[in-house]
């Protein structure tokens, strides 16, 4: 396992509130930010936190992403 994902699997198990705020793709399961997440999260510094970590990611209401819906659809 990479640090990168270790890291990224430590700071949720801290902070299990940002789950609120990722999107996984059902398909490939890339995980990323929700594009509407605020600017700001109270309390301190979590949605630049999340932003640091992790890339924005939109679902389809079915929570399949972007590049996976236009190979689906092929």
């Amino acid at each position: 396992m990479s640090s990168k994902i270790r890291e990224k699997d430590q700071y949720a198990n801290m902070y299990p509130k940002i789950n609120k705020w990722l999107n996984e793709c059902l398909i490939c399961h890339s995980i990323g930010y929700k594009p509407e997440m605020p600017e700001n999260i109270y309390p301190g510094r979590l949605a630049q936190n999340i932003r640091k970590q992790y890339p924005p990611l939109s679902v389809n209401e079915i929570n399949v992403c972007e590049d996976c819906e236009r190979h689906m659809n092929i």
